[in-house]
C-alpha cells in the first residue's frame, strides 16, 4: 500500500503526542489494504534515522506484536538495539518504548523515549485515547474519500457511451490509473482478443492479436472468472504480466482486473498506475461491472 497523501489532521495528532509525551519518537503505522504490514504514514522525531514509509510486518517485532495481538505493550528499560523496531535505521539507544493499537486493528501509535526508563500508567492510557483518536480520524478520512468516489462513480455511471475504446478511456480516468487493455474471450475457444488498449505509445497497437488464455493476467481472469485488485503488482515483469514478459504496458504497482460476462463470452478490463487505494469501497469492482453491463450491447461493442 502506497499512501499518496495523509489527512494534516493526523500529522498534527502525531506531532500533538510527542509534544505531551516529550518523546524521541512518535509515530502513526496504518495497516495495508492487504492486512499483513503497517506503513508509517506520519512521524515526529529528534532522530535522523528514521526511514521515511517504512513498512513493517504484522506480527513482527515489538510493532508489529501490537498490530497482530490488539494490545497496548509498554517495554521498560530497553536494552535491545532500536533497529528491531523496524522503524529505525540505525541503532539509537532508547531507554523506553510504549504501542497502543487503533480500534478495529487499523493500525499502530507509538512513542518512545531516551530520558526516562518507563511511562507512567497515567500516560500509558492516555496513549491508547490518542490511539482511539487517531482511528476516528483515519476512518473518517477514509469514508470522505469513499463517498467522493461514489460521487464520481455516479456520475461515470449516467454518463457512460461510446464504443469500447471510449469505456476504457472514461474508466481510466475515473480510477485515476494510467494504462491497460480490453479482452474478449469467445466461448469455447483458447484464446483471447485484445479489443482496445490505453497507454502504449503510439507506434505499438495490440489491437485484433490473440493471445493464449493460459498465459498472464489476463488468461488467469478468464480462467477463473473472478475480479482482481492489487496495490503492491509484481515488480518482476517475467514472472507478473498481462499478456507476455517484456509487454509495453508501463505497469505501476496498483492493478484493478474486471471480468464481465456477457452473451458471447467474455471480457476483461485491466488498469495499472500508482494512485492511492485507501477509501475505495469494497465491492468496487463488482459496481463498475454493473455500470459497463448497462452501457454493453453484445455484439455491437465488438
Amino acid at each position: 500500500m502506497v499512501l499518496l497523501f495523509m489527512p494534516a489532521s493526523l500529522e498534527h495528532l502525531v506531532r500533538l503526542v510527542a509534544n505531551f509525551f516529550d518523546s524521541f519518537t512518535a509515530a502513526l503505522f496504518i495497516r495495508s489494504d492487504q492486512r499483513d504490514n503497517l506503513h508509517l504514514v506520519a512521524w515526529e522525531s529528534l532522530s535522523p534515522y528514521v526511514v521515511p514509509g517504512c513498512n513493517i510486518g504484522v506480527g513482527q517485532g515489538l510493532i508489529g506484536w501490537v498490530a497482530r495481538e490488539g494490545k497496548r505493550l509498554h517495554a521498560t528499560h530497553f536494552d535491545r538495539d532500536t533497529r528491531t523496531l523496524g522503524i529505525y535505521s540505525r541503532d539509537v539507544d532508547i531507554k523506553a518504548f510504549l504501542a497502543a493499537p487503533l480500534l478495529g486493528n487499523a493500525g499502530v501509535l507509538m512513542v518512545d523515549s531516551k530520558n526516562r526508563y518507563s511511562f507512567p500508567e497515567k500516560k500509558q492510557r492516555i496513549l491508547e485515547d490518542c490511539a482511539i483518536v487517531a482511528s476516528d480520524l483515519w476512518y473518517s478520512w477514509k469514508s470522505n474519500r469513499e463517498l467522493q468516489l461514489y460521487r464520481r462513480w455516479n456520475k461515470w455511471h449516467h454518463g457512460l457511451s461510446g464504443k469500447i475504446e471510449h469505456l476504457l478511456t472514461s474508466l481510466k480516468e475515473l480510477l485515476g490509473l494510467k494504462s491497460g487493455l480490453v479482452a474478449f474471450h469467445e466461448k469455447d475457444k483458447s484464446v483471447f482478443i485484445i479489443k482496445a488498449t490505453i497507454g502504449l505509445p503510439q507506434e505499438i497497437s495490440l489491437e485484433g492479436q490473440n493471445f493464449n488464455m493460459r498465459k498472464g493476467l489476463v488468461g488467469w481472469l478468464l480462467r477463473y472468472r473472478k475480479h482482481l485488485i492489487l496495490s503492491r503488482y509484481g515488480a518482476d515483469k517475467h514472472k507478473s504480466y498481462f499478456l507476455w514478459p517484456g509487454e509495453p504496458f508501463d505497469r505501476g504497482p496498483v492493478v484493478i482486473g474486471l471480468f464481465q460476462p456477457i452473451e458471447a463470452g467474455a471480457l476483461v478490463w485491466i488498469l495499472t498506475g500508482d494512485t492511492d487505494l485507501s477509501g475505495w469501497p469494497g465491492g468496487l469492482a463488482e459496481l463498475l461491472v454493473f455500470s459497463l453491463d448497462q452501457v454493453f450491447s453484445g455484439e455491437g461493442m465488438l
